[in-house]
């Protein structure tokens, strides 16, 4: 079906260009009968030119490929020429142009907001387009269609095509390294302190004993010698496994204008996450992702099964492009749901970015932790903050009895500001004055959100800390 259209600014101009044209020869006036003439006759140029171009795509219905990292489009055969000759894009109207438009959404309802929209200019053979400004996340496929238009905007066209891929788009986020060991508490102590001792004969028949071993099987004349317990291999059995279960709560953000910082943090925190997780697999910390289903209405565990780094690594991020920025709290799950869909004798590593607002159950009684002076400096202060989400993973921590880590996001900051001392915070240097005269309004919005961030993460840490709860900034 095709659709002709007048752009808002094409509307406007030719009305501004009419509007010349007419004071123009009513007064006499020359420079407005010109520049209203010379608009007129471009809109009148423009609409024939998009509608001749539309004619000769009428029949044309491009074959879209992905290969996950980019798109292929190729001219398909049209529904009136069915000859092999005709393997090429027709041709456009000088002033004219073709586009392959892709209308994305974060969510597989036909009802989803338009969240990204990608326009490949067709010509030639084919034609292939990786896309750039795309962040990462999933997305699916809300809308095809052929865009013809003129150079300037003023009349489009478009056809719609049928749809082609059924398999969301995902573009993943680089892996950042930490920059040091993290979550040591998640380690196996009895793995970082084996005793570096030589082998003789009775330590070559036995392995160093591990939580959840029979103690049946401990070697106690080898424990005399080497004060260290150790279990007999007669029929050898591997060492119990740690596994850890990671769930990513998804940020809420009513505010559009805030939606870009808060997903810029996000996917930085995102990105730290993948390093953190290969660090512990690289450790032998079997991992499992719990990521919530939108469509299923349902939390889903995704094991990580890959073996090698590389693989491991793509699957990780191919994982970790499901959470999304949400813009209603009631889509969160129910934090109780978390915790019971840990596997008995697991760990959770408990994942989120403070937001300040009031999440979903908030009619919940908020846990308050036996030692307040170190939150805000008196119990006073404690109401204030009944309604951060800190309370309420810890009433949730403290039903389920699961040992949980608590990693709180916290924005990027450069490496300049990391080094720096209080004394170079006091000291107003050239580029902060620089900063200061040159900065943007919305530079400085950004700045200020970040701080607010990152007060909320610090505030959050230390209700964790005060609630004898393991939790780190990352």
């Amino acid at each position: 079906m095709m659709r002709i259209r007048i752009t808002r600014h094409g509307a406007v101009y030719t009305v501004m260009g009419a509007l010349l044209l007419i004071s123009g020869l009513l007064r006499g006036e020359l420079l407005s009968a010109v520049c209203g003439g010379v608009l007129m006759l471009y809109a009148g140029f423009a609409a024939a030119a998009v509608a001749v171009t539309a004619l000769c795509w009428k029949s044309e219905e491009p074959d879209l490929a992905s290969d996950g990292g980019g798109f292929t489009v190729t001219p398909a055969c049209s529904k009136t020429v069915q000859s092999e000759s005709a393997k090429t894009f027709p041709p456009c109207v000088p002033g004219t142009a073709a586009f392959y438009t892709i209308e994305f959404s974060l969510s597989p309802e036909p009802t989803a907001e338009t969240a990204a929209c990608l326009s490949i200019p067709l010509q030639g053979i084919q034609t292939k387009y990786h896309p750039e400004n795309l962040t990462r996340g999933r997305y699916f496929y809300k809308r095809l269609y052929l865009n013809i238009r003129d150079f300037a905007g003023f009349f489009a066209a478009a056809y719609t095509q049928p749809p082609c891929l059924s398999v969301p788009y995902i573009v993943v986020q680089p892996v950042i390294p930490p920059q040091k060991a993290v979550f040591p508490d998640l380690r196996s102590r009895a793995v970082n302190d084996l005793p570096s001792q030589e082998r003789t004969h009775e330590l070559y028949e036995s392995r160093p004993y591990f939580p959840g071993d029979d103690p049946r099987k401990i070697h106690w004349k080898l424990y005399a010698h080497t004060n260290t317990l150790s279990i007999k291999l007669g029929a050898f059995e591997p060492p119990p496994v740690k596994r850890l279960t990671i769930y990513i709560e998804e940020p809420v953000c009513m505010k559009k204008k805030e939606r870009a910082w808060v997903a810029s943090i996000f996917d930085a925190f995102i990105g730290r996450l993948s390093g953190v997780i290969i660090e512990l697999l690289n450790a032998g910390i079997q991992c499992s992702l719990l990521l919530y289903d939108y469509p299923q209405q349902s939390l889903q565990r995704y094991e990580i099964t890959e073996e090698g780094a590389s693989a491991a690594a793509a699957q990780i991020q191919t994982l970790l492009a499901i959470p999304a920025l949400r813009a209603s709290p009631e889509a969160l799950p129910d934090a109780a749901a978390v915790f019971s869909a840990v596997p008995d004798g697991g760990e959770l590593l408990y994942c989120y970015m403070p937001t300040g607002g009031v999440l979903r159950n908030a009619s919940v009684a908020p846990f308050r932790p036996p030692h307040t002076e170190g939150i805000t400096g008196g119990g006073e202060h404690i109401a204030a903050y009944q309604n951060i989400a800190a309370y309420r993973k810890i009433t949730a921590y403290s039903r389920s009895g699961v040992e949980t880590l608590f990693c709180v996001a916290v924005p990027p900051v450069s490496e300049n500001c990391m080094q720096a001392d209080e004394l170079a915070h006091r000291v107003l240097s050239r580029r902060g004055i620089h900063r200061l005269l040159y900065s943007s309004a919305a530079s400085a919005r950004q700045d200020a959100f970040y701080r607010k961030v990152q007060e909320a993460a610090e505030r959050e840490l230390r209700i964790f800390t005060a609630g004898n709860c393991h939790a780190e900034l990352l």
